[in-house]
């Protein structure tokens, strides 16, 4: 953890200091637990009351919040969400295993590492494996043969990439993933069901980062692939054949079933699930829970199950929450129609 100054932070970010420039905070905090010399940031208004009750002087906010955070140091900024992901790496520095081979961990004597790899006890790296450059291996993960594996990736405890799987560069996994297990794939028999065998294998692009125990099954022929700069929470679970664009967001625990295709830019709610052979196009949205059986088209924004159009179920959700009521006046106009029949 580093001190710093007022000016260098407003420097760093581009930000615009009021306040002195001189005051140094020496970390980061939540605003009720912050002391003093400890930065706070304010992401919206509806946290206002509880930063300026805080004893932290300096707070980073975003566009013309310093008249409302009287007696603070404010550092204004565009984006303070971005602004305090990029605080974060000044202030606090990660833990990675010690460069070079440990004793412990086995490496085939035909696998391929590069410069400034680590590799921590317990490791298994296979037969004709590559390691890129500043590849950071942590304990107990098994890397099968023929694996490739490009430069600064990080792989935490009990990650397992099997055989003939591609990583590009920068890629994060986090503990528990599998990346290239057997697609879901069987058929019927006399005598019970015949294993199909799965042997494509996995790709995953530059920058891509896999939360825990997230599942990325090999396809069945040809490749799965993950694009470039998209970000998968935990436990998600993608099947055989599934094409993932670059910069999509997919939140924990959803499910995207065989050979369906998934654009650039698409954000895919917690618990969503999509069908076999979907398409969803380019800047979707997919909202938490929804169940997509049917394409869904670029730029469109979906919800329910089956999913459609958000904007159409909010409407038929509002409808049946006034069944009881509307049922009521039905079964009161029934009366009176049999009223007026004389029945």
């Amino acid at each position: 953890m580093n001190a710093l100054r007022l000016s260098d932070l407003a420097t760093y970010l581009g930000g615009e200091l009021f306040g002195d420039p001189d005051f140094v905070v020496q970390g980061v905090r939540e605003p009720h637990e912050a002391g003093e010399e400890d930065l706070v940031f304010l992401f919206d208004a509806h946290f206002l009351e509880e930063v300026c009750a805080s004893r932290a002087k300096a707070v980073v906010a975003g566009k013309g919040m310093r008249e409302r955070l009287g007696g603070k140091f404010v550092l204004e900024v565009a984006n303070p969400r971005l602004a305090f992901a990029r605080v974060l790496t000044l202030f606090y520095v990660p833990f990675y295993p010690p460069r070079g081979v440990h004793p412990l961990a086995f490496v085939h004597p035909k696998a391929k590492l590069g410069h400034d790899v680590a590799i921590g006890p317990f490791a298994v790296i296979e037969e004709d494996a590559s390691i890129g450059d500043r590849t950071c291996i942590f304990p107990q993960v098994y890397v099968g043969r023929g694996v490739r594996i490009g430069s600064d990736c990080v792989l935490y405890p009990q990650v397992v990439v099997r055989e003939y799987c591609v990583l590009g560069n920068r890629v994060v996994l986090h503990s528990g993933v599998v990346v290239g297990a057997d697609g879901f794939g069987y058929e019927w028999a006399e005598k019970g069901y015949e294993k199909v065998p799965q042997i494509g294998r996995v790709i995953i692009e530059d920058d891509v980062e896999v939360g825990a125990n997230t599942t990325i099954d090999r396809a069945t022929l040809g490749y799965t692939r993950v694009g470039r700069g998209t970000k998968i929470d935990n436990l998600v679970m993608i099947a055989h054949n599934v094409r993932i664009g670059e910069n999509t967001i997919i939140v924990a625990q959803s499910g995207i079933a065989g050979s369906s295709e998934i654009g650039d830019g698409v954000i895919i709610g917690g618990q969503a699930g999509i069908i076999d052979h979907c398409r969803v196009g380019k800047g979707a949205r997919i909202a938490a829970r929804a169940g997509v059986t049917s394409e869904v088209f670029p730029g469109e924004t979906v919800s329910g199950f089956p999913a459609q159009e958000h904007h159409q179920e909010l409407k038929e959700r509002a409808l049946v929450r006034r069944l009881p009521e509307i049922w009521q006046r039905v079964k009161e106009l029934e009366k009176l129609v049999r009223k007026l029949l004389g029945e």
